[in-house]
Parts: structure tokens; sequence; C-alpha cells
């Protein structure tokens, strides 16, 4: 299990919550909801794919990979989920 690490704690990776954020972002960015769907899924698998070698990463790390996997399906949208913390 890869454990992501944040600037005070780690916490194992969870599909399912990196789904739930880039469907978030992207539904905040006025895609549908089943394309919002379809896209997490395929930026979960590519997410996947890269965290296969890998023990553990930066919180940051994993978002910046999520927002470049985001980005070759809708680039708005991955500059939400990049920026969203300093947006609001």
């Amino acid at each position: 299990m890869t454990q992501i690490l944040g600037q005070k704690t780690a916490v194992d990776y969870d599909q399912g919550r990196l789904n739930r954020a880039v469907q978030k972002a992207a539904r905040s960015n006025r895609v549908l909801a089943g394309d919002a769907e379809n896209l997490a899924g395929r930026v979960v698998a590519k997410i996947d794919r890269w965290l296969a070698d890998k023990s553990e990463v930066t919180a940051r790390e994993l978002r910046l990979q999520t927002a470049a996997a985001m980005g070759d399906y809708d680039a708005d949208a991955a500059y939400f989920y990049e920026n969203e913390k300093r947006l609001f």
C-alpha cells in the first residue's frame, strides 16, 4: 500500500477518496455527472499505474500528477483541482 505523506501525517492511498475529489473538481467546472464519473475513472487508473512501484509519495506529488492526468481530458477542471486550496 502506498503512503501519502502530508505535512504532519501519513495516510494510505485511497482510490475512492481520489475518485470523489476528481469528480468534485470536474463537477465544479460544470462537467455533467456521468462525464465526471468517466473522467475520474480514467484519472484514477492513470494514478494507480503511476503509484504501482512507489511505497510513498507526498500529497503535493499526488496532487500534481492527478492534475496532469486530468489535463489530458479537461484542462479547466485540472487547473481547478490543482489550485483548489488557493482559490478558496
